[in-house]
């Protein structure tokens, strides 16, 4: 049957179909201003970071001039404090600008080391020493590269500043992963690959610092002499740390590097063991928990039986904290009496089915060894007289600290208050100086330090 429509009808349709045309290209507008407003606040912020890493990185070239040539504590000290802010600000700068994995390392290596070298240099000056000649070269090399560095990223900061090009210019994906052509296209990449190239020939620096080459180059005292385990035997330590059939692991290859592993892998755990000595190393589980039905004490009593079960040593938890219902709990291993950081160990337990599902020895695998500790030369109350009057010890204990890079020290740990402040300090048992003092905060989530 046909069916005509009155001229109200055809007029009423025709207006919808315009409103509705007319939402449709508002309601696009807006999208359009909206994802272009958020585009300019994310190049916005690339274009700080930019040219705030350019300011940190002359920043830096300046104050290591300065400080090749400062020749007192009262001038050094500043300008070492200063290196240390603005290599931490040159390091986070770096790390907001959009670049593929590894376009950077070295760069940033470089800032961490401007960063160390003047955390040592300030812990030797407050002890009344000075810059002996090898460290004021390793201070004209880093202002060297320093140097180099300061003109590359201001040329870099320089071409970008007009905002014809974005910073963040996208790049087309194929599936989820850019491939080596589009990996180019990223406009930062280039520039920095190039300037992290120029530090290729950059040389090894010694000195007592946590960057230090020759500390991450060392191998294992621990292990050196042990024999190497095969894989087939990797693998039933790995099963049975497990504690499940040796054929529900998948062999995951080596690692190769100055602590060398075997490495498996089940459907929810990943697991590596030392070629030498057959040690767990790693060990984490991706399985997840939901509640909390274990205090810290049941959790901490669990971590305690596994590592007597696999090394039959004394143990000293310290630090420890809880996320996701899982509690990591640091241990460090103590020899009659002392208790020694470098050793350390981490020990993850879920909190609702006590069970072990992470495991961090490597602290222990590289720094354990035969020691020789005598007793502190000073008594427990000549150190305590290096402590500041405002604090109250509420306990002290013997302790072998790590220092930067691979000296110890021995030393008394005072455990203070301040108010509604809890401290840790530690003082040199030799010559009772302040080797190091830390803030330790408490919360429902654990117990750390800063």
């Amino acid at each position: 049957m046909d069916k005509t429509f009155s001229k109200r009808v055809i007029v009423r349709i025709t207006s919808f179909a315009v409103a509705a045309a007319v939402l449709l290209s508002g309601a696009g507008f807006a999208g359009y201003k909206l994802i272009s407003r958020y585009k300019n606040k994310v190049e916005g912020g690339y274009q700080l970071a930019l040219n705030d890493l350019a300011d940190y990185t002359s920043n830096i070239r300046t104050t290591l001039e300065k400080s090749i040539f400062a020749n007192t504590a009262a001038q050094q000290q500043p300008s070492f404090a200063k290196l240390m802010s603005m290599s931490e600000g040159a390091k986070s700068s770096l790390s907001q600008l959009p670049m593929s994995s590894g376009q950077a390392n070295d760069i940033q290596k470089f800032f961490a080391q401007v960063g160390d070298f003047s955390f040592y240099a300030l812990s030797k000056l407050a002890k009344n020493n000075t810059l002996s000649s090898a460290e004021r070269e390793s201070l004209k090399t880093l202002y060297r590269y320093a140097c180099d560095l300061d003109i590359a990223v201001e040329d870099m900061a320089a071409a970008y500043s007009d905002g014809s090009v974005d910073i963040g210019e996208p790049i087309t994906l194929k599936g989820n992963l850019p491939s080596a052509d589009e990996t180019a296209a990223l406009t930062l990449d280039g520039g920095f690959r190039e300037m992290n190239d120029g530090f290729a020939d950059y040389p090894t620096m010694i000195y007592d610092g946590p960057f230090s080459d020759h500390v991450a180059n060392r191998s294992s005292a621990f292990l050196r002499e042990m024999p190497e385990v095969t894989k087939e035997q990797a693998l039933i330590i790995a099963a049975s740390f497990l504690k499940k059939d040796k054929s529900k692991l998948f062999y995951e290859g080596q690692t190769k590097g100055n602590l060398p592993t075997y490495n498996f892998s089940t459907d929810s755990d990943y697991i590596t063991v030392t070629k030498k000595g057959g040690y767990v190393d790693i060990y984490r589980s991706s399985e997840a928990y939901h509640t909390t039905t274990l205090s810290y004490d049941d959790v901490l009593a669990e971590a305690k039986k596994r590592l007597i079960e696999l090394y039959r040593e004394e143990f000293t938890e310290s630090y420890y904290s809880i996320s996701d219902n899982v509690c990591t709990i640091n241990f460090a291993y103590t020899e009659n009496g002392v208790v020694c950081y470098p050793d350390l160990i981490k020990v993850s337990v879920s909190m609702q089915t006590g069970e072990i599902v992470g495991w961090c020895a490597s602290g222990y695998l590289m720094s354990h060894t035969k020691r020789d500790l005598p007793a502190p030369k000073i008594s427990e109350a000549t150190a305590q007289m290096s402590l500041s009057p405002e604090l109250k010890v509420k306990s002290v204990k013997t302790a072998l600290i790590p220092t930067g890079g691979y000296n110890e020290v021995l030393t008394y740990e005072f455990l203070c208050e301040s108010g509604n402040e809890t401290l840790l300090v530690y003082i040199n048992g030799d010559t009772a100086l302040e080797e190091q003092l830390y803030i330790v905060l408490k919360s429902d989530n654990g117990m750390l330090v800063m």
